[in-house]
């Protein structure tokens, strides 16, 4: 007597090979859910590790950082030239511990010199948020400069006062913000408070330019490398869809020198204070300016960003 041995039959094949997939579709949300939350993690982590590099850099010299330097410069020991111009990042470079690149770095020489090429192409973890893609490279105009080493994060260095001119925030005696131009901020002069002024954010996705969510083909935003001191916030906002500036969108709108980021529903902000906040996708640009400005005597209420 023949056994015939149970098999699948080529209908209970495919049942199995579709439930399998709609189990894998099913899957598919919630892992890249949970990726996305570690990443944020991680991104957050990174401004934290920042936000004590300053703090240490403030302990010794008194001040923080200045958001970018174009010399002359003389300020707490340090002696920028004429034409030599620098973003905030080298000088937090011994308090990351990246005192080998700090040392290799010529502060005396303009960020495009040949001398300070190598150090301008290392890639630094810390500086790259995980949303966005790694070890982007930024040649600058028209291909002339060496593959400079991308960053995610920019310092907040003004609010853009057309748009008090435009009734979209309000009109206040000084628009710099804590890290602005040829100017190392003390914390007393942040007289709106540590805890209610940010310093650094997410800028992320350069050189490639992205507007609400999309990358646009072909274009590029400058102020993507870390060594340049074109690496800024400037807060003007834009309209929804990132295309014209100014306008009232606050963030996540457009990657051209405003707030941008890869996480679903906001972006991260390091404030003064060291605290590290999510900014809320859709907050009025109004409570942005009022972020930003160091000493502009508006009154902010935690819930409101």
């Amino acid at each position: 007597m023949i056994r015939l041995r149970p098999a699948f039959t080529l209908i209970e094949l495919l049942v199995v090979i579709a439930i399998v997939a709609v189990l894998i579709g099913l899957l598919l949300p919630a892992v890249q859910k949970v990726r996305e939350a570690a990443n944020r993690m991680a991104c957050t982590n990174n401004l934290k590790q920042i936000g004590l590099a300053l703090h240490n850099f403030e302990n010794t010299h008194g001040r923080f950082p200045a958001g970018q330097i174009q010399g002359p410069f003389f300020q707490e020991g340090f002696t920028i030239p004429k034409d030599a111009r620098h973003g905030p990042w080298v000088f937090q470079f011994p308090y990351l511990e990246q005192q080998a690149l700090y040392n290799q770095y010529r502060l005396d020489l303009d960020f495009k010199d040949p001398a300070n090429v190598q150090a301008g192409i290392t890639q630094l973890k810390i500086l790259q948020c995980p949303s966005a893609e790694p070890n982007r490279t930024a040649p600058g105009a028209q291909g002339q400069s060496p593959p400079y080493a991308c960053t995610d994060y920019a310092p907040t260095q003004n609010v853009d006062p057309i748009l008090a001119k435009l009734g979209l925030i309000d009109a206040v005696g000084s628009y710099d913000g804590a890290m602005s131009l040829n100017y190392m901020a003390r914390p007393a002069d942040i007289l709106d408070g540590l805890s209610n002024t940010m310093m650094i954010t997410e800028d992320a996705g350069r050189p490639k330019l992205w507007r609400a969510g999309k990358e646009v083909p072909g274009e590029y935003q400058s102020g993507g490398s870390w060594n340049t001191w074109n690496n800024k916030i400037v807060v003007m906002g834009s309209t929804p869809d990132g295309i014209e500036r100014p306008g009232p969108c606050a963030l996540n709108c457009t990657n051209s020198w405003e707030i941008y980021s890869f996480h679903p529903g906001g972006a991260n902000a390091l404030f003064a204070d060291g605290s590290v906040h999510f900014l809320k996708a859709g907050m009025d640009i109004r409570i942005l300016a009022r972020l930003v400005t160091r000493a502009g005597g508006e009154a902010i209420s935690g819930d409101e960003y």
